[in-house]
C-alpha cells in the first residue's frame, strides 16, 4: 500500500528486489576505458638535419648512437618532465578539456546498460583519445610551458610534444570489462 507524504506525494515501496537483475547490470556496466600507450611500441625519432651535420634526434646525439625508447617511456618524460625537459602532463590534461562531454556520454552509454542495450565503450574510448590529441596540437603549452629556444632553433617548431607526430598518433585506447 503507497505511504503518502505530506505533499500529497505517494511514496510506493516494492519488497520484491531482484538482486540477480541488478547483479547482471553491475556485470555489463562494470568496466575501466584506460587511455594512453601500448608497451612495446617504439617511438620514432624525428631527424634533423642542418647543412653539413650528420642526422641528429631530439636528443641531440647522432642517429647511430641513439637508443630505442618506447612510446610510454617517453610519454612519462614529457608527462612528468626530466631534468632537461618540464612537465606537461598531457594525457590527463587533454582527458580533462573534454571532460563534460565525456561525462554526458558516459552517462548515455550507461543508460543502455539499464534499459537492456549494448553500451558503446568504444565510442568514449575514441573520444577521450581524440581530446587527449586535440590538446596537444592546441596552443595550451605554447602559452603556459612553451619551449626553449634552444629546443626551438634545433626543431625549427615552437609547438611542444609535437616533434613529427608519431607520439600524439599513437595514442591508443582499451576496454577492459568486468573489472
Amino acid at each position: 500500500m503507497p505511504n503518502v507524504l505530506s505533499d500529497g506525494v505517494k511514496l510506493d515501496i516494492q519488497n520484491n528486489v531482484n538482486l540477480k537483475k541488478i547483479q547482471e547490470i553491475a556485470s555489463r556496466a562494470s568496466c575501466n576505458i584506460l587511455v594512453g600507450f601500448p608497451s612495446g611500441e617504439m617511438h620514432v625519432p624525428t631527424l634533423h638535419k642542418k647543412k653539413g651535420e650528420n642526422y641528429k634526434t631530439f636528443t641531440g646525439k647522432s642517429i647511430a648512437n641513439l637508443e630505442p625508447i618506447e612510446n610510454a617511456e617517453l610519454a612519462k618524460m614529457l608527462s612528468f618532465g626530466t631534468a632537461s625537459i618540464p612537465a606537461r602532463p598531457f594525457l590527463k590534461e587533454g582527458i580533462e578539456s573534454e571532460k563534460k562531454k565525456l561525462q554526458e556520454e558516459l552517462k548515455k552509454e550507461s543508460k543502455k546498460v539499464v534499459e537492456g542495450q549494448n553500451p558503446n565503450w568504444d565510442k568514449i574510448g575514441t573520444m577521450a583519445v581524440g581530446a587527449v590529441q586535440k590538446f596537444v596540437r592546441g596552443d595550451h603549452y605554447k602559452a603556459t610551458v612553451p619551449n626553449s629556444q634552444k629546443t626551438i632553433e634545433y626543431k625549427r617548431s615552437d609547438k611542444p610534444l609535437i616533434d613529427g607526430a608519431n607520439l600524439v598518433q599513437s595514442i591508443h585506447f582499451v576496454v577492459r570489462r568486468g573489472m
